[in-house]
């Protein structure tokens, strides 16, 4: 665990001391205050009060320096000579689409999905009822399945035909990103991050060139599926079509939202 997120557990674990078990309330640790929600009421109220067409300052740096988006593709994130094009399609895609997805029934049918995905793939462990599977690790043992659900309902399980070892990479990644602080110069990011990361965008980068490529490439009507083997779940091609939209974004820049997406 990294020095930041070490402080931000102790500092919780110190406002609990005050705040019991109720939320939400604001933890001022590190460069930004993070805001403690517990109930999906909270969550709802949040996701309606977010009025701002454009990345955090926060994020905006990661997608710099740690996620290593493209100096030209950084425009539309700043808000400087920003097109009412580019504004409407980062609102779009960071407002008006996780509003869309990621509450009511669309949650209710993204969490079945994956409940299936982490059915299959428990099965497919050689769980049996009535016996016991002995794992040596437990830890990695969930690290590995239940990142691999993830990702699987979220992209499709055609990612891991295009690049079989995304979650050996993504760990790497994760781990030897703990230690990021945003604000700080981008030498400050730990090479291994680094080199995970590139693996990690060119796997990304061919994975959109195979099923999110041409002009018409996501399947958002209402009579399409919710989720595709190809081309992932819903919410996910239509936020690469709004990104897509934006100025300067090549495929390249398309890889990094998938992977800043990953991370969260």
């Amino acid at each position: 665990m990294g020095i930041l997120a070490t402080l931000i557990v102790v500092v919780l674990k110190c406002y609990r001391k005050d705040y019991g078990g109720f939320s939400p309330f604001f933890v001022n640790a590190g460069p930004q205050a993070l805001l403690v929600v517990r109930e999906p009421s909270q969550v709802r109220r949040v996701l309606a009060a977010a009025d701002t067409p454009k990345p955090t300052k926060v994020h905006t740096d990661a997608l710099d320096k740690l996620f290593g988006l493209p100096q030209l593709a950084l425009a539309p994130y700043t808000g400087k000579n920003v097109s009412q094009m580019d504004k409407a399609a980062l609102e779009n895609a960071y407002i008006n689409l996780p509003k869309k997805y990621l509450t009511g029934t669309s949650l209710s049918t993204s969490i079945e999905t994956y409940v299936s995905i982490l059915n299959k793939n428990m099965n497919n462990k050689m769980f049996q009822a009535g016996s016991w599977t002995q794992i040596e690790d437990i830890w990695s043992f969930f690290q590995q399945v239940i990142t691999r659900c993830t990702l699987e309902s979220l992209f499709g399980s055609d990612l891991f035909k295009q690049y079989s070892s995304v979650v050996r990479d993504y760990w790497e990644f994760a781990d030897a990103a703990e230690g990021f602080i945003p604000s700080l110069p981008r030498y400050w990011v730990p090479s291994a991050a680094s080199k995970a990361r590139d693996r990690l965008l060119r796997g990304i980068e061919k994975w959109l060139k195979a099923n999110h490529s041409g002009s018409d490439f996501a399947r958002t009507a209402e009579e399409d599926p919710t989720w595709d083997e190809y081309k992932g779940s819903k919410f996910l091609q239509e936020r690469d079509v709004a990104i897509a939209s934006l100025k300067g974004m090549e495929v390249i820049a398309r890889a990094v939202e998938m992977l800043s997406i990953m991370h969260e």
